[in-house]
């Protein structure tokens, strides 16, 4: 059987929301995408994230400003592409409350 070319364009998309200086705010994996467009270059994008029990959902928009293909191959040997979405977002674009990494901690052995 032969893969659709608008099926293999889109198997999933992982979507990185960054600051404007590049720092990871938040990371979302859509796992069925197929026969969706792909956001291009400069395509604004917004999405529903889920954070936490005490805020169990937020509004984030951003520009995507870099957009990557990866191919892969699924359980039973057919190739798949994956997209990697890095889009910029302005700290007015959100209502998310994003919390920055703190120190690492580290055991004794």
């Amino acid at each position: 059987m032969k893969t659709q070319l608008k099926e293999a364009m889109a198997a999933g998309v992982f979507v990185e929301f960054r600051d404007a200086r590049g720092n990871t705010l938040e990371q979302v994996v859509y796992t069925n995408w197929r026969g969706r467009p792909v956001p291009a270059v400069g395509d604004a994008l917004n999405c529903t994230l889920r954070q936490t029990a005490k805020r169990p959902t937020c509004k984030v928009r951003g520009k995507v400003v870099s957009r990557q293909f990866d191919v892969q191959h699924d359980e039973r040997g057919e190739p798949c592409v994956w997209v990697i979405l890095i889009a910029e977002v302005a700290r007015a674009a959100t209502d998310c409350e994003f919390k920055r990494p703190g120190a690492a901690r580290f055991s004794e052995n």
